[in-house]
């Protein structure tokens, strides 16, 4: 998300990025990243809204722009 510059009011749908990441991982590795992704989540690193589409109203995510120095340490890690 940070190379394709989906921040702040830039966002995607959330279910799309979760497919995309755990398609090819196994149930252990599915629950690690959920419990992650859920930790960044509650640290507001990734913003969750929903927003309405002209079909129904899905979650959608982007980085907090508040928040990037933190991620660049995450991801340094």
């Amino acid at each position: 998300m940070l190379s394709k510059r989906i921040i702040g009011g830039s966002h995607t749908p959330e279910n799309k990025l979760i497919t995309s990441k755990t398609k090819w991982l196994n149930k252990k590795e599915i629950k690690e990243f959920e419990k992650e992704y859920k930790q960044i989540i509650n640290n507001k690193i990734i913003i969750r809204l929903k927003k309405r589409t002209k079909k129904s109203s899905d979650w959608h995510i982007s980085l907090n722009s508040k928040k990037l120095k933190e991620l660049s340490e995450l991801l340094e890690l």
